[in-house]
């Protein structure tokens, strides 16, 4: 088994790890931010839509800048959810609906304080709707990490009653 001390070590990495990556995409100005969801983008279409090759430059401008919206909020949501994941992890020693609570306010705080770093970052905005869609990913992020803790012990309880 692993000794608890070294679980909370590595956890707690990972979530510190994770608020770095959150705030380094944060950091980025409106123009590089732009260029990396759209560049995403243009990658997936290429790989998808086998004659986005053939569209005009203007085009294919187009219909990227049309999907950016949806794509960075899904970004938002799945950034979170993963912040969310990885707190539940973390607080392996709580009870679970504290556990929960703690996983979620955790991630809506740094949602919170993300959104004011945004505020300094050139041509970037901090807006309410990104705190609820994060806050929203960061539920269920939790939730899968309880329900994958539930499997689990239900496995592990299912084994030793067969052993």
């Amino acid at each position: 088994m692993i000794n608890l001390n070294y679980k909370r070590l590595i956890t707690t990495a990972l979530v510190i790890g994770w608020c770095a990556v959150i705030f380094s995409f944060s950091s980025q100005s409106a123009s590089e931010s732009s260029k990396t969801s759209g560049g995403l983008i243009e990658a997936f279409c290429n790989f998808i839509i086998p004659e986005f090759g053939d569209f005009s430059g203007l085009q294919r401008e187009e219909f990227i800048e049309h999907l950016q919206f949806a794509v960075r909020k899904c970004a938002h949501f799945t950034a979170y959810g993963i912040l969310g994941f990885l707190s539940w992890f973390a607080l392996f020693d709580i009870k679970t609906k504290l556990r929960y609570a703690i996983a979620v306010g955790f991630s809506f705080l740094y949602a919170c304080s993300d959104e004011i770093h945004q505020y300094f970052v050139p041509g970037r905005s901090n807006e309410i709707r990104d705190i609820l869609i994060d806050t929203a990913g960061a539920m269920l992020g939790a939730l899968i990490a309880f329900g994958i803790t539930k499997l689990f012990l239900n496995f592990r309880k299912q084994k030793n009653t067969a052993d």
